[in-house]
């Protein structure tokens, strides 16, 4: 061992960069590390992270060996000995020699087995098995060691011991590594905080990831996506180890690519597919046999597990979830309107601390009035509380209480937790329930936060329930649902009077000179001034108007000026603008360019900008399908189903029906069969939903039209049997039982969609049929919220 590792570290970098030539300034730039990070490692002062000297190691062009050699010998010197310093950025969270407490990181606690005198000298966790994922996380903390970023997600269901694999993998790091679990004052607020001040060597710790990206705001959860591929991709910043878990459902959302225009989320899923590598974690514990046996000689809770569990669940019965399903089994009436009211909540958008406020009221609006009158007596929120929290065989109840952190405010109410296999249940079993108006006043009304009520009220609207949405949020009508008739119905006269208004109120803010006076204000009221003249049929007037924002650089602006002159059939003028608009980076005008050059047979060009929309910011994935579509028109049907397969593999699985399509048409049945089969696993059940509605078994169809969605994939099947039902007049009954249905799940946009294809196509009995539906689920709010 080295007298003086440390010095001895300096001492060679210095003698390197002098070899080569280098001041500290070019190292600086070679090494792309800041000024600092140098000027620390050459001093010998510090210790320099795993990265840094990699990062010198590289700009040096020398074996990196030898200096982590020398790094580890600094380390792990007697103390009083060195004198040094860790690199350990004050960058948030925890020294992991700091980090004891699994239960901190949400690792489930174990049943426990003691004897009836309460005495145990087993560890606070059972005896570790390891199983197929291990490697991968190995592997991963083993890269990061040298110095490779990355990110690991875990898939898997509530307590399959995702959390707990991830706890092991923090065992193989040294102590000088941080540990950042960001959760305060909301896990994506504190995720867009932080973010810029994580240093080197720092593990995030993303439990249930979805948290972080599934935002009530999808460009929150992009942003902050963003933010990881950067610190992750970042030299200088790295090694980051950043370990997720999530839930198989949660991880099809995240990843799934929408189908609407627009609608995706590019960066997030570029995350967790491109950028980091993933890990299934299945239901039933399978590892070695023998490793398995030694771990229940040595740990009476494994021993009774193996013995007891069913179905190889083993993780399940040492998170004590069967003496959870027995507690609720057996609970009052009370208690378990209680419990539903808990998943509820969470399930609709509540943050996972629910206020007992919250809880009493919206348990006691589930409550039947028979079940009040003969259950509630004074104490029954107290009594269900103490029965719920109560611990179910040494792991947290059903509702476990809420501690503060030190130093933390305590709440101004008691605040509850559900158990997260509680909720995963819950989530299934209701994922096509609405609960009632009362219950929408009372959650709505004892929220905790304002996130957690802006997100509660999105949830009711986008289940038609758009007056108590409206009580607490902005009065925002998406969808048009307060204006039943004239969204649905024959007549655009309510459109054209909310148009003229609009126009009126916009001639008396400028003549008052309050748009010249705020650029801002000037560019919003311009726009709507065009749009408004658009839907009055003044199209000349509001080309005008498109003109003179694209000439002040709006992009958008360029996308309506190339449609007002290919309407009038200037396609020279239309594709100069489209071209203007596709080159500041604008996805519709791009799209409008690849219209306009593959109608002119220019598909190359067309395929080149394809590309840059479906890998642009927004990432439109529609693209391919688009372009596939012209290319059959064109009648090449081998770049056709080159880009239908494109669209499939971004995500956009309805395209499987196209591509079978075309299968058929070129006389490859065989084929088309293997396509069939490979499009059901997808989720594209559009095919077998409608041989099943063919021969009048509707149910089957009803629940394969669920099937995609409920899978996170594509609501495609759900669009096409509410179409195809409401336009067959021996139908409609069940079409509207289907669109109830729909907006009970949360689907009132698609709902509302289907409204206006039967409104354009002239099937105004049907669209009559979906406006009572939206009026019936709207009623009674009013009273309601006049009560609350």
């Amino acid at each position: 061992m080295h007298e003086d590792p440390l010095t001895e570290l300096a001492l060679r970098l210095s003698t390197f960069r002098a070899q080569r030539g280098l001041q500290v300034g070019g190292l600086t730039q070679r090494s792309e590390l800041s000024r600092t990070t140098v000027s620390q490692a050459l001093n010998g002062r510090r210790v320099p992270s795993v990265a840094t000297l990699v990062a010198l190691a590289k700009a040096l062009r020398t074996d990196v060996e030898p200096l982590l050699a020398l790094r580890q010998e600094a380390i792990h010197r007697p103390d009083g000995e060195a004198g040094a310093v860790f690199d350990d950025r004050e960058g948030p969270g925890w020294l992991l020699r700091d980090v004891r407490d699994p239960f901190d990181l949400e690792v489930h606690r174990a049943i426990d087995v003691s004897g009836d005198d309460g005495a145990s000298t087993l560890p606070v966790l059972p005896v570790y098995v390891e199983r197929a994922h291990d490697a991968l996380l190995r592997a991963s903390v083993l890269g990061a060691l040298e110095g490779r970023s990355a990110l690991v997600t875990l898939i898997g269901g509530s307590s399959t011991g995702k959390s707990r694999a991830c706890w092991e993998a923090l065992q193989l790091l040294p102590d000088e590594w941080r540990l950042w679990h960001p959760i305060e004052p909301s896990h994506a607020d504190a995720m867009l905080a932080g973010l810029p001040e994580v240093g080197p060597c720092t593990v995030l710790w993303l439990n249930e990831v979805q948290q972080y990206l599934l935002t009530s705001d999808r460009s929150v959860g992009e942003q902050i996506a963003a933010g990881l591929r950067e610190l992750l991709r970042t030299p200088g910043r790295g090694p980051i180890l950043a370990l997720a878990t999530t839930h198989p459902e949660d991880w099809a959302r995240l990843t799934a690519a929408s189908a609407a225009p627009h609608d995706g989320c590019p960066q997030i899923r570029a995350l967790l597919t491109e950028v980091g590598v993933r890990a299934r974690v299945p239901d039933q514990f399978v590892c070695d046999p023998a490793a398995l046996e030694e771990a229940a000689q040595a740990d009476p809770r494994v021993a009774e597990a193996s013995a007891v569990a069913m179905e190889g669940r083993l993780t399940q019965y040492l998170a004590g979830v069967p003496a959870l399903l027995e507690r609720v089994e057996h609970a009052t009436v009370m208690a378990r309107c209680l419990v539903i009211a808990a998943v509820q909540l969470r399930r609709l958008g509540h943050g996972p601390m629910l206020p007992s406020h919250a809880l009493k009221a919206t348990a006691a609006s589930l409550a039947s009035d028979h079940e009040w009158d003969e259950h509630a007596s004074p104490a029954w929120f107290e009594s269900a509380l103490e029965y719920l929290s109560a611990p179910c065989r040494g792991v947290p109840g059903p509702l476990s209480p809420v501690r503060p952190r030190a130093g933390t405010a305590p709440p101004d109410q008691p605040l509850y937790q559900l158990s997260d296999y509680l909720f995963e249940i819950g989530c299934y079993e209701f994922r096509h329930d609405c609960p009632p108006t009362s219950f929408w006043v009372a959650a709505l009304q004892h929220a905790r936060t304002d996130k957690d009520q802006a997100a509660l009220a999105r949830s009711a609207y986008e289940r038609g329930r758009v007056r108590v949405s409206a009580s607490v949020s902005d009065g925002t009508d998406l969808l048009g649902l307060y204006d039943r008739g004239s969204a649905y119905l024959l007549g655009q006269e309510a459109d054209r009077a909310r148009a003229k208004n609009a126009l009126a109120t916009i001639d008396e803010q400028r003549a008052s000179g309050e748009l010249q006076r705020d650029a801002v204000l000037s560019y919003f009221y311009r726009r709507h001034e065009a749009h408004h003249l658009d839907q009055l049929g003044e199209h000349e007037r509001a080309a005008v108007v498109w003109r003179k924002l694209a000439e002040e650089g709006h992009r958008y602006a360029f996308v309506h000026v190339g449609r007002h002159h290919r309407e009038l059939g200037q396609r020279t003028e239309a594709e100069r603008w489209f071209r203007l608009g596709a080159e500041t980076g604008e996805d519709d005008a791009m799209q409008g360019l690849v219209f306009l050059l593959a109608e002119d047979g220019l598909f190359d060009e067309a395929a080149e900008w394809t590309e840059r929309i479906a890998r642009s910011g927004r990432g439109d994935v529609c693209a391919y399908s688009r372009l596939a579509y012209r290319y059959e028109q064109a009648g090449d049907l081998t770049q056709a189903k080159i880009y239908f397969r494109k669209a499939i593999d971004v995500g956009l699985v309805d395209c499987y029906q196209d591509l079978i399509r075309l299968q058929y048409q070129e006389g490859d049945i065989k084929g088309a069969h293997r396509l069939y089969t490979e499009s059901i696993e997808a989720g594209e059940t559009s095919g077998p939903m409608m041989r099943a509605e063919k021969h009048r078994e509707h149910a089957e169809a009803d629940k394969l039209a669920f099937t995609a969605r409920d899978h996170g994939r594509t609501m495609e099947p759900l669009r096409q049997l509410l179409l195809h039902r409401l336009q067959q007049p021996d139908t409609v009954e069940l079409g509207s039982a289907l669109a109830r249905r729909a907006l009970d799940a949360g689907e009132a946009f698609i709902v509302k969609a289907v409204a206006s294809e039967l409104s354009a196509a002239g099937h105004h009995h049907a669209v009559q049929v979906l406006q009572r539906i939206f009026d019936e689920v709207d009623e009674s709010v009013d009273q309601w919220g006049e009560q609350g």
